[in-house]
């Protein structure tokens, strides 16, 4: 029989175990209905998404890994997903393919979206069921949405006809989509204080001093991210991949105590952002996993 001091040892271990890391990552481009053939997007493949996934699993084998991923990005490796054999001949290669696969597993689990509201509506449920340690908001959202078509002068919802075709005139009418990053941070902090918020910033040919306005925006928002990578398509290769990674500035620091005003416009007491970091972006995720681990 265990004596009682036994039993609240195990007791004590079992409160003090610590949970696995858990990792939530965004990726992939939005896809924004216009017809049942016709949609607007963007060249977002999500391959930055499945790298920052493989560079966690590397670092901790045991991280949990959440991928809200594009219906279109590229699809990772999941445990056990892999087809059945063709023939019986492939049977036990398959097998030992298949625990190679479990092993080099690069995400836990995987739900896809298509359009900034579903990624929304995914966000929201994840975010309040369960607890983050760490969260990498990569994925292309859209900007606009579509609200409204006009065919030849007669209206319809985006969608909701099957096919545009032999029509003389088409008027598309876009409305703003809502910035998922700022609403990332609230959500996540509402279950979880210790999540750690990433965002992303791509540019497309900016001017370091364009670049860093563009960084301090995202810090000028209500609901800031803890950290931010910038990148520059321009600079962006298939070997290369170079990022800033970019936290939040101090207010003192930057107007002896006054408030700062960021890109926007907008008063703020962030101050202008602090870049911590310069390298690949396989070098910045370690970089943050090391700071949050």
């Amino acid at each position: 029989m265990k004596s009682a001091l036994c039993d609240k040892k195990s007791l004590q271990d079992k409160k003090t175990r610590r949970a696995p890391f858990r990792v939530l990552i965004t990726g992939g481009g939005c896809v924004e209905k216009i017809d049942n053939v016709r949609a607007i997007t963007n060249f977002s493949s999500g391959k930055t998404a499945l790298l920052i996934a493989r560079v966690l699993k590397a670092l901790n084998p045991a991280a949990a890994v959440t991928y809200l991923m594009s219906e279109r990005a590229v699809q990772p490796k999941v445990p056990g997903a892999l087809g059945k054999p063709k023939t019986a001949g492939k049977a036990e290669a398959s097998c030992k393919a298949k625990n190679a696969g479990r092993a080099s597993a690069v995400c836990d689990s995987v739900k896809n979206f298509s359009s900034c509201a579903d990624l929304q509506k995914l966000l929201r449920a994840e975010l309040s069921a369960n607890k983050y340690d760490l969260l990498f908001h990569a994925a292309a959202v859209s900007d606009y949405s579509v609200q409204s078509l006009s065919v030849d002068g007669k209206e319809f919802k985006p969608g909701k006809i099957a096919k545009i075709s032999g029509a003389d005139e088409v008027l598309v009418r876009l409305k703003k989509n809502p910035k998922l990053l700022e609403q990332i941070p609230a959500l996540a902090k509402k279950k979880n204080k210790r999540a750690v918020v990433v965002g992303f910033k791509l540019t497309s040919n900016a001017s370091l001093p364009e670049r860093e306005a563009a960084v301090q925006k995202l810090f000028a928002a209500k609901n800031p991210p803890d950290f931010v990578i910038s990148n520059d398509l321009s600079e962006i290769t298939p070997k290369s991949h170079p990022c800033v990674l970019w936290r939040k500035g101090s207010a003192a620091a930057s107007g002896a105590g006054k408030k700062a005003v960021g890109a926007s416009g907008a008063a703020n007491n962030a101050g202008a952002p602090v870049a911590i970091a310069r390298g690949q972006i396989q070098t910045i995720v370690r970089k943050i996993y090391a700071f949050n681990s």
